[in-house]
C-alpha cells in the first residue's frame, strides 16, 4: 500500500512540475513607443520629439501653478503685450478657433525648444514675448467664453483672427 501511495504522489509531482503556463506572455519594454491594446488588436503610437517637448513643457507650466507670466491687454488701445520673465513660465498658444484642439497659429513661450525654429509650425510664428514680433501687432477684440478673440495685424495690414485662453490674459 505504501508503495502504491508513494508511486501516485511521485507521478503527480513529476507531472505538476513539468507544466508551464500556456497563456500569452506579455513583454513590457520602456521606450518612446506606447502600445495601446483595444480588445485583441494592439495599436502602436510612436512618440515623437515634438510630443516630448509638448509633455515636458506643459508639465513645467502646470507645476508653476499661478506663478506664470501672463499677457496684458491695454485698456487704452486694446493692444496685447507680453514681456518674458526667465524666472516665470509661460506657454500661450493663439488658436484659429476658440478650441484648444484647433490649429495653433501663434505661440509665446519661455522655453527655447518651443521657440527656436518654430517646431510646432505656427503660421504666425513662435516667440518668447511680443517684443520679438517685429512686424505683427496684436489687438483684443472681445471675450468668447473661456477665450479672448484677438486679431494679429502684420506690416501689410493683413488681419488674422486668433483666440487665446482667457486664463493667460490680464486686462490693465
Amino acid at each position: 500500500m505504501r508503495q502504491i501511495f508513494f508511486a501516485i504522489i511521485s507521478i503527480l509531482l513529476i507531472s505538476a512540475c513539468g507544466q508551464t503556463n500556456s497563456g500569452p506572455v506579455t513583454a513590457i519594454e520602456i521606450s518612446d513607443t506606447v502600445v495601446i491594446k483595444k480588445d485583441t488588436v494592439p495599436t502602436v503610437y510612436h512618440r515623437t520629439n515634438l510630443d516630448s517637448i509638448e509633455a515636458t513643457n506643459n508639465a513645467s507650466v502646470i507645476a508653476s501653478g499661478n506663478k506664470v507670466t501672463k499677457a496684458y491687454v491695454s485698456r487704452q488701445d486694446s493692444s496685447i503685450h507680453l514681456t518674458a520673465n526667465i524666472r516665470l513660465d509661460h506657454r500661450i498658444f493663439g488658436y484659429a478657433n476658440p478650441d484648444i484642439k484647433s490649429e495653433r497659429l501663434l505661440l509665446f513661450s519661455v522655453f527655447t525648444n518651443d521657440v527656436e525654429k518654430n517646431p510646432f509650425g505656427c503660421k504666425l510664428g513662435s516667440y518668447y514675448d511680443t517684443g520679438g514680433m517685429q512686424n505683427i501687432k496684436l489687438k483684443y477684440l472681445e471675450t468668447a467664453g473661456n477665450f479672448i478673440k484677438a486679431v494679429a495685424i502684420d506690416s501689410s495690414n493683413n488681419f488674422t483672427t486668433l483666440y487665446f485662453e482667457k486664463k493667460w490674459i490680464v486686462f490693465e
